[in-house]
Order: C-alpha cells, then sequence, then structure tokens
C-alpha cells in the first residue's frame, strides 16, 4: 500500500528578536566647509546594507547616514551643512538556520549623541536598533491517500495557511522639484526627508503591483544665507516579482528608505531652481494564501494487522486580520524655553504597537506615535530647533474566533500626516493611524509517513463486542480488522453514532 502525498510550502522563524548596534567615529569637517561655531542638530538614519546567515548565526551589516547641522563661523553665513556616513555589524543567534534562510532585519536609530572637539572635528555616536526574523521555507510532504482502493480510510479537513513568497525587493524613485514661484533659488541643500504612506496593493499571478506615494520635504539655504524649503508628493506605483503568488495572496509589505540623493540643478534660465531627488525603497514581502485539503488521518487494509508511523507537522492558520483606521489629532504647544517658530519645515512620524492583549474576542492594541518637529525659528542664534512629542493611543480590534492559544502580532503606521500653526502659536498635527494585525493559531498535525500490512494469523468467529464511552466506529472497526461498512450492515446501523454499552456484533474474519 503507497501514500500519496501532496507537498505544502511554510515558512518556519529560525530566530526573531531585537539586538542593537553602534555606530561611531570621527568627522572631519571638509576643507570647502567653514569652521563649527554651534552645532544645532544632528539626524542620523539607519540602513540595513547586506545580511546574511554563517555558521548558524545571522550576520547584519548596515550605515548610518549622518546629516549635522550647524551654525558656521561665518559672518555672511547663518547655518550649514556636512553629511557623513559610518558603517555598523552585528550578530545574532540563528540556529537551524542554513544560507538558504531569508532573514527579514530592520533598523532605525535609537539614540544619537554629538560633539565638537574642535572647530574641524565632530564625535558622533548613534544606537541602532536592529529587529530581524529568520525566515525557512520549508516544504513538508503530506498525506492525503492511500493507492489500494480496498483500504479503510479516514480523512480530515485541513485549513492552513502556505508560504507563497518571503523576498525583499529593491527599487528606485527618480524625481525634479521645482523651487516654488516666488521663492529664492538654492545655493546649498541642508537635508532631505522622505517619508512613504498611502500604500496600497494589488496580487495577480506570480507579481504584487505596489503603489504609495513618497513625501519629500527639502530644507536649503539661498543665496543671502537665509533658510528655505519646499516639499511635494510623488506617487510611485511598482511591479514585485513574487513566486507562487496568486490573485488571492494575501501580503504583509514593509517600505524602507535606504538611501537619498538630492542635488541641485540648473533650470533653462541657468538659475539652480531644480532639485533632483534619488531614493532607493526596499520593499520586504511576505506572501500567504489560505489552502483547505483533505489529508489522511488514518489507514488499515481490512482483515490484516495494519501499522501507521506518524510524525508531527506544525500548520498555522490565520484565524483573523482585523485592522482599523483612527484620525488622531494633536496639539503641540511650543514651551516657553525654546525659540519661537518662523515656520515649520516637518514632522516626521513613527508609530509603533507597546503592548497587544487577546480579551474575549477582542483585541488590544496598546503604542505610541513618535512625532519630530524640525521648524525654522525666529532667533539668528538657533535658526533651526527641532521638538519630540510621544502620542499614546490605546484601540480595541474586533477578532472573533481568537482564542488565548494564538498568537498576535500587531503593526502600527501612518498613513497620512497633516499639520497647521494655529493663531496661538502652537501646532495642530493630524494623523491617520492605521493599525493591523494577524491572529495565528498553530496547530501540530499528525502527518502519516509510512504503512505497514502483514497477513493476520488464523481466522476467527463473530465476537459481540460492548460500545465504550468514547468509541467511535472506525477505532472498533480497525480493532478487529474489518470494514465500517460491514459492522453497520450487521448491526442495522443507519449512521456511525455509537452510545456507551451499546453491543456490537463484528463480523468473523
Amino acid at each position: 500500500m503507497e501514500l500519496i502525498k501532496q507537498s505544502i510550502r511554510v515558512c518556519d522563524t529560525a530566530a526573531r528578536g531585537n539586538m542593537q548596534a553602534m555606530a561611531d567615529g570621527d568627522v572631519i569637517v571638509p576643507d570647502v566647509k567653514p569652521d563649527i561655531l554651534k552645532l544645532l542638530q544632528v539626524d542620523a538614519e539607519a540602513s540595513v546594507t547586506d545580511k546574511y546567515i554563517e555558521n548558524g548565526r545571522l550576520v547584519v551589516c548596515g550605515r548610518v547616514d549622518y546629516k549635522v547641522l550647524y551654525v558656521p563661523d561665518k559672518a555672511n553665513e547663518r547655518i550649514s551643512a556636512i553629511f557623513a556616513s559610518m558603517e555598523f555589524r552585528q550578530t545574532a543567534d540563528a540556529r537551524g538556520a542554513d544560507s538558504d534562510a531569508v532573514p527579514l532585519v530592520s533598523a532605525a536609530v535609537e539614540r544619537v549623541e554629538f560633539n565638537a572637539v574642535n572647530s574641524r572635528k565632530l564625535r558622533l555616536r548613534a544606537i541602532v536598533s536592529l529587529r530581524y526574523e529568520v525566515c525557512v521555507i520549508k516544504e513538508p510532504e503530506l498525506t492525503a491517500d492511500v493507492d489500494d482502493e480496498s483500504a479503510e480510510r479516514r480523512k480530515r479537513n485541513a485549513v492552513f495557511e502556505s508560504t507563497a513568497d518571503v523576498s525583499e525587493h529593491d527599487f528606485s524613485i527618480k524625481e525634479t522639484l521645482e523651487v516654488p514661484s516666488g521663492q529664492s533659488s538654492i545655493n546649498e541643500i541642508l537635508k532631505t526627508d522622505v517619508r512613504i504612506s498611502d500604500t496600497e496593493y494589488k496580487t495577480v499571478t506570480g507579481k504584487v503591483i505596489v503603489k504609495g506615494s513618497a513625501h519629500i520635504c527639502i530644507l536649503y539655504t539661498d543665496d543671502e544665507g537665509d533658510i528655505r524649503y519646499m516639499d511635494a508628493e510623488t506617487p510611485f506605483t511598482e511591479v514585485l516579482d513574487i513566486d507562487g503568488a496568486g490573485e488571492d495572496a494575501v501580503c504583509e509589505i514593509d517600505y524602507s528608505v535606504i538611501g537619498v540623493m538630492c542635488s541641485a540643478e540648473a533650470d533653462s534660465d541657468g538659475d539652480m531652481r531644480i532639485a533632483s531627488v534619488d531614493i532607493d525603497i526596499c520593499a520586504a514581502v511576505r506572501a500567504f494564501e489560505e489552502t483547505e485539503t483533505e489529508l489522511l488521518e488514518d489507514c488499515y487494509m481490512p482483515f490484516m494487522d495494519t501499522k501507521c508511523e506518524y510524525e508531527n507537522i506544525t500548520l498555522s492558520e490565520t484565524v483573523a486580520r482585523p485592522s482599523a483606521q483612527n484620525n488622531i489629532r494633536e496639539i503641540i504647544d511650543f514651551p516657553s524655553n525654546v525659540p519661537g517658530v518662523s515656520g515649520v519645515y516637518n514632522v516626521m512620524t513613527n508609530a509603533e504597537v507597546t503592548k497587544t492583549e487577546l480579551r474575549r474576542g477582542k483585541l488590544l492594541c496598546e503604542g505610541k506615535i513618535e512625532a519630530f518637529v524640525l521648524y525654522i525659528t525666529d532667533s539668528a542664534e538657533t535658526p533651526i530647533y527641532s521638538l519630540k512629542k510621544d502620542i499614546k493611543f490605546s484601540y480595541m480590534l474586533d477578532c472573533e474566533g481568537a482564542a488565548d492559544d494564538c498568537e498576535t502580532e500587531a503593526k502600527a503606521e501612518i498613513r497620512h500626516v497633516s499639520y497647521s500653526l494655529n493663531a496661538g502659536g502652537s501646532l495642530e498635527l493630524r494623523c491617520l493611524l492605521e493599525l493591523g494585525a494577524r491572529i495565528v493559531r498553530q496547530s501540530r498535525v499528525p502527518n502519516i509517513v509510512s504503512v505497514e500490512c502483514n497477513e493476520r494469523e488464523g481466522k476467527r468467529g463473530m465476537i459481540i463486542y460492548f460500545v465504550k464511552k468514547g468509541d467511535s466506529l472506525w477505532d472498533v472497526a480497525k480493532r478487529y480488522g474489518v470494514t465500517v461498512e460491514s459492522v453497520m450492515r450487521g448491526n442495522d446501523m443507519e449512521d456511525e453514532t455509537l452510545s456507551g454499552g451499546e453491543r456490537l456484533f463484528i463480523p468473523p474474519q
């Protein structure tokens, strides 16, 4: 008796966790830049440049790009900028993963420290938070049937989530922005910030079409040394190759900006009024499909001794994917001990879920939004200043069917941001917060890996069996090596229901 098997594709997590890395060092002010009089701000963006599995360990290599704004020791300049990059490397335990595993790593700067050693030398230090998951794609074989028509079979339906693909895709957005009419031309670009928002996707066979918007903010000085800024919204559409994805695939996509280049160019009149922006983006995609199939739970050959050997396979089933959007409005007051506001350059936001808890068919999601307000001041000594505001949130998501044995994965994303200065001098911040969660139940499924059949010794007559509590007709028939149908026929049974103490006639062998 041969087993008929079907192959499935699942994703196991070999390692998951958080770790920290550090990127630090000294930076010498370039010869073309003026001396430092006063440091104003140091921004740092972390990106992962390489990751791989080596000898059972995850190796993560990355880069921190620093943007330093300072007041120069030069009478006719209000502000200047220095750009520097430093590399980091960190490792984590990933036993059970080999070189074919797919590591997914996100990097974020947790803290930046800086000081001026002298007017021509800076000391920079960034603490980078790394969140990682090492995915191992496996293709176990599940037994669906046997090739012998005379065999007795018991089957069960299995619903699980098969993995279509886990992969990362790099793409670029190139855009040219023109300085708004009535605004001064570009002398020096101080910093460029990019935020990805309003994302959506559509799956077709073997591909995922992703759409979104890149919000670009550029801070620069004009020929008079005054600080100016401009922004623009750039839509993008990309087609990503996703092996195995069908039209019903569900995708989890995380975007990260891994590099931004911005340079000033002359327009047709020879004025520096064009900003050319090149943005490198990485999209980490996990594509799943819900699969329902029949599995062979048990089998035997009538009138033979049959022994089945099993192994346990863990299958994941997505019980619910609750999501909700919430409009958040927050008034940010500027403390009296900070410089006054002349204009808001940009508000960068980051949302994270810090706690999840299942409560009777609902999922509690708690977290915070970090809002970084960078604004131009009315002070000549400190022409630019940044302010941080933490906004806490707590929401309940409906997730019927979820139980205490389920695992939860929740994510918070800022879909859209807008802001305006009120007449009273405070900032009104409006965010569209999207919460999404995946409620997963892990089940261990016994899978038949081999069947051994041997002839029974001797013959036997009819047996009278008294049903015990918990017996099933299948179990009784298998025990005595007869067909279920023969037991039902010999006892005039209309269905397979048994009651404790009931008498069954087992036909002779």
